[in-house]
């Protein structure tokens, strides 16, 4: 269905995502919101025991809303978060995160020592080769 707009609508098409969307507008995107966003598409590395679906898109969203989760006066004690540990981005609070800290350490670990390995293994395998010769 491709309809042709006047070009005054072309433009004010451009800029929301339309009458479905209630008009959302494009949202400006700074630094801290592209990284919030890049964490968000790799939210599966953040929780290895917690099962995401595949993200379906490759670049970041054009049309998208950042909103703030607002305290329950219910949930002082319980599920609340103290304003000394809240940050301001996701990024932030992964950084200060000690359980995430802990996790990535050893993953890095993990992987530098398979590298270590597969590179000892296929040198060693490339050297027996040569000496077939």
């Amino acid at each position: 269905m491709n309809v042709k707009y006047p070009f005054y609508l072309q433009k004010e098409r451009a800029l929301t995502k339309g009458n479905k969307w209630f008009n959302m507008p494009v949202t400006e995107v700074t630094d801290e919101i592209k990284n919030d966003l890049e964490v968000l598409q790799m939210r599966s590395v953040l929780d290895p025991k917690h099962f995401y679906k595949k993200n379906d898109l490759k670049v970041l969203p054009k049309y998208f809303q950042v909103g703030k989760v607002v305290d329950s006066p219910a949930d002082f004690y319980n599920s609340r978060i103290p304003k000394k540990q809240r940050k301001r981005t996701m990024v932030e609070e992964l950084l200060a995160d000690a359980e995430f800290k802990k996790y990535n350490k050893k993953r890095y670990k993990e992987i530098i020592e398979e590298r270590r390995k597969t590179h000892y293994k296929a040198h060693a395998h490339a050297k027996k080769l040569k000496r077939k010769k």
